[in-house]
């Protein structure tokens, strides 16, 4: 159950990163993730399309609705009503400018948010228009104020008043004119008629051209102002007009970008997560591995090696006790040496190999101790490893054996005569980075090899073939056919329970070593991070 549960926490984090990713990429941040998953509208958040597409057209409507009620009555409101209504326009434009602005990635992503960017769309477009027609009023109120404002025209009836006048001072003149000169001077001198009769012709035909004049003017400024006012009355209709087709341009479309879209996207992409490793194990279960089980296996030639190790008496056991012949010598890690007897010769054996120094100590073969004497009994046992058994195998004259350094804890081997030990690559073997070893190391007779194993070593013959784990793998004849094979069953390795190749060995008259249980005292099992790295580094150089 516990399995269950952090399966499933783990997949619910994986979901809400996979969420916050398309939130991200689409939208270019997470704050609507995080703030469409709080809340008590949850579930209002999660509608679709069609949800919003109802809502978008219901907001369309009541826009239209509210802007002829605006219209209709802005046609009856006073002139000081509509310049009120004017910067109240302005005022709220710039508000509804300073709000989209701040709207952030929610707007396009919860429906709450797509709806109110909707509604301050329509509202904006309205504003707009609004405002277009308010100012198309204001200007046709000032032309109709400016055409109010003109002086009066005069009428023809003053005009001919004012031509009679002038007229009938001209015909006085005229008769003046028409008496003899002695008549008019004497006239002239006592009534000043003369001057009289001009003075009053200036004066009445002036008044004349003046209101002929200003009946001209007045007549093009009065066509003028109302020029004015119909071409304020055509903006008031273009503007209203356009108004009303405003509405109808505003782009209200809800795209597939909704929170549910993004919840739909993380929920596929989720489920192509948790299948992508299993078709991925598939694959490689039955197409991959059957081809580099066809793949040559790894066979180790050494010249003069022809024969095999010899099968220990015994199983391996918690202690070994070593009884040393003439001309012989043992040399035996430091916590593997028990008990020793008090007249042996004992000194240091600095490196096991000298010849290979690096492997020496990456195997923790370095600082031995060494021990000679004939009949000397030396018992080899694991004083640390609660869990560690040893077994003993012999390799005669001739004899060879694939081994890891790092399982050999002691040997016996003819004085004055090391062990032999060469080094074998295999760079260009399929097998070998398949089992990620790409050198092995031939220990070679005569020699006693002391090894162990957590829980023990076994060490039996090949036969007709061993299948084995990699990490159980010891050592092997050199004459062996080392390769790999697909994992007899499908199905832990699908679950991750097995790995996808196991080690094989053919048949053969050489002997296999194994170790019973390779994680045997490891804190923790399978060791990662860096240790797990360093035993990897470390099987690549067959230590």
């Amino acid at each position: 159950m516990k399995a269950i549960a952090g399966w499933i926490g783990r997949h619910l984090v994986v979901f809400a990163l996979l969420v916050c990713a398309i939130a991200f990429v689409q939208q270019g941040g997470l704050a609507a993730t995080r703030h469409a998953l709080s809340g008590d509208s949850v579930a209002g958040e999660l509608s679709g399309p069609a949800e919003i597409g109802e809502r978008l057209t219901e907001l369309r409507a009541e826009a239209k609705a509210d802007l002829a009620s605006n219209l209709d009555q802005w046609e009856e409101a006073t002139s000081a009503k509509r310049r009120e209504a004017l910067e109240s326009r302005k005022r709220e434009l710039a508000a509804i400018d300073r709000q989209l602005e701040q709207r952030g990635v929610l707007g396009s992503v919860l429906p709450s948010r797509i709806i109110e960017g909707a509604r301050l769309k329509l509202r904006r477009a309205v504003m707009e228009r609004e405002i277009a027609v308010l100012e198309a009023r204001v200007d046709l109120d000032n032309a109709k104020q400016a055409a109010a404002n003109l002086a009066a025209i005069p009428g023809p009836a003053a005009i001919a008043e004012a031509r009679a006048q002038c007229d009938a001072v001209n015909a006085e003149i005229h008769r003046f004119n028409a008496r003899s000169r002695p008549v008019k001077a004497t006239r002239n001198r006592l009534t000043g008629e003369a001057d009289k009769l001009t003075a009053q012709s200036k004066e009445a035909c002036g008044r004349l051209n003046r209101m002929v004049e200003q009946r001209r003017q007045r007549l093009a400024a009065s066509q003028a102002a109302q020029a004015q006012v119909e071409a304020a009355r055509r903006s008031v209709d273009d503007a209203e007009r356009s108004a009303r087709a405003a509405i109808k341009e505003v782009r209200l479309a809800a795209k597939g970008n909704t929170l549910r879209d993004i919840l739909v996207k993380a929920a596929i992409a989720l489920v192509a997560i948790i299948l992508t490793p299993y078709l991925i194990r598939f694959f490689l279960y039955y197409i991959v591995a059957p081809l580099a089980e066809r793949r040559a296996a790894i066979r180790l030639t050494v010249p003069g090696g022809s024969q095999a190790p010899m099968l220990p008496t015994v199983p391996s056991r918690i202690s070994i006790p070593v009884e040393l012949g003439a001309s012989e010598e043992l040399l035996v890690r430091q916590h593997y040496l028990q008990t020793t007897s008090l007249t042996g010769t004992k000194r240091t054996r600095w490196l096991l190999d000298y010849r290979h120094p690096v492997s020496s100590i990456a195997a923790g073969l370095a600082f031995l101790t060494r021990v000679e004497g004939a009949g000397e009994t030396t018992t080899i046992s694991a004083v640390e490893d609660p869990f560690a058994e040893l077994a003993e195998l012999e390799l005669p004259a001739g004899a060879s054996c694939v081994l890891h350094p790092r399982a050999l804890v002691a040997l016996v081997q003819p004085a004055g005569s090391p062990m032999r030990i060469t080094s074998h690559w295999r760079l260009f073997s399929l097998n070998a980075w398949l089992t990620l070893q790409l050198r092995y190391l031939v220990f070679h007779g005569p020699v006693r090899l002391i090894v162990k194993g957590g829980r023990g070593v076994r060490i039996e013959q090949a036969r007709s073939g061993r299948i084995f784990g990699q990490d159980q793998l010891v050592g092997f004849s050199a004459d062996l056919a080392y390769s790999v094979t697909r994992n007899e069953t499908f199905a832990p390795y699908l679950f991750g329970q097995e790995p996808l190749f196991k080690d094989k060995v053919e048949s053969g008259r050489g002997v296999l070593v194994i170790e019973e249980a390779p994680l045997a005292g490891r804190k923790g099992g399978v060791r990662r991070g860096l240790e797990g790295a360093m035993d990897a580094f470390l099987k690549v150089f067959g230590i």
